[in-house]
C-alpha cells in the first residue's frame, strides 16, 4: 500500500501485480530465488516475479491467504465468500438455517469440487454457490498459511493425495485454468469493482460510518476521475479525503 501511494501506482496491482515484498523468511516460505541471497537484516525487499506467476497482488500474499482459511485445511467457500466481501465489497447473504455447512475436508475419498457439486443440486443453495465457489477454486493452490501446493494432503495414510484442480468459471462465462489465470480474468472484468469497493472502504474508514444510498452518486464521481488517471492509488486517497462526503462527516 506504501508503495503504491508513493508511486501513484495503479489500484490494479492490488489483484494482479508483477512484483511483491518479502524478507528472508517470506521468501523461503514463497519459494523465491532470492532467499538464497537475502540476509535477515535486510528486511523487506521489492521483489519482481519475472519467473514466478504464483505471488504478486493480494491475493498471493501469505497473510491474505492465512485469515481466508482456519489454520488446519482450506475450503474454496471460505475463501471465494472473502474474496466477494473484501475485494469485490459484494458480501454473499447468510445460508439458510436448514442448509447443513459443507465439509471442509478434502482429503478424503470425496472431492471438494464433488461435494460442492452435490451441494449446488439444490436451488437455494446454488443461488449463492455459483457466485462464491469459482472464486475459491484458484486459491486451492495454496494451504492453510499459504505455501505453494499442487495436491491435497493424504488423510492420515487412510487416502492418497489428490491433485489440485485450480480451474472455474465465474457466473459471468468468463473461464481460467489457473491461478494466473484467475487474477487476469479478475483485473480485467471485476476492476471497477474492486477500485469501487476500495474506495468505498477508504471512505467508510475516514468518515468512521458506512456508505449510503445517497453518497453512491459522488462515489461515482470519484471513481471516474480516479479511473481517468490511470487508476492511482495517491489519486483515490486524494479524492477521498477531498470529498464531500469526508469534508461535511
Amino acid at each position: 500500500f506504501q508503495n503504491l501511494l508513493e508511486q501513484n501506482g495503479s489500484i490494479m496491482d492490488f489483484l494482479n501485480a508483477e512484483y511483491t515484498f518479502v524478507d528472508k523468511q517470506l521468501a523461503k516460505l514463497y519459494q523465491l530465488p532470492i532467499r538464497e541471497t537475502l540476509r535477515q537484516s535486510d528486511g523487506f525487499q521489492k521483489v519482481e516475479l519475472t519467473e514466478s506467476q504464483r505471488r504478486g497482488g493480494l491475493l498471493g500474499m501469505a497473510s491474505v491467504l492465512t485469515v481466508s482459511a482456519n489454520g488446519v485445511d482450506t475450503s474454496p467457500v471460505t475463501r471465494g465468500a472473502w474474496i466477494l466481501e473484501n475485494i469485490l465489497g459484494t458480501p454473499s447473504p447468510p445460508p439458510p438455517d436448514e442448509v447443513p455447512s459443507i465439509d471442509a475436508d478434502v482429503s478424503g475419498a470425496t472431492t471438494i469440487r464433488e461435494k460442492l457439486s452435490l451441494h449446488r443440486e439444490d436451488q437455494a443453495c446454488n443461488i449463492c454457490h455459483r457466485n462464491i465457489d469459482p472464486l475459491g477454486f484458484p486459491l486451492e493452490n495454496f494451504d492453510p498459511i499459504g505455501r505453494w501446493r499442487s495436491k491435497y494432503p493424504a488423510s492420515n495414510g487412510r487416502q492418497p493425495s489428490s491433485p489440485i484442480d485450480p480451474s472455474g468459471q465465474l457466473s459471468t462465462g468468463e473461464s481460467f485454468a489457473n491461478f494466473a489465470e484467475f487474477k487476469r480474468v479478475l483485473t480485467e472484468t471485476r476492476g471497477d469493482v474492486f477500485a469501487r469497493s476500495l474506495i468505498e472502504s477508504l471512505l467508510a474508514y475516514s468518515t468512521g460510518r458506512n456508505m449510503e444510498r445517497l453518497d453512491q452518486y459522488e462515489i461515482d464521481d470519484i471513481l471516474a476521475r480516479v479511473k481517468a488517471n490511470d487508476y492511482g492509488l495517491r489519486t483515490a486517497v486524494t479524492e477521498v479525503l477531498t470529498s464531500e462526503i469526508f469534508r461535511s462527516r
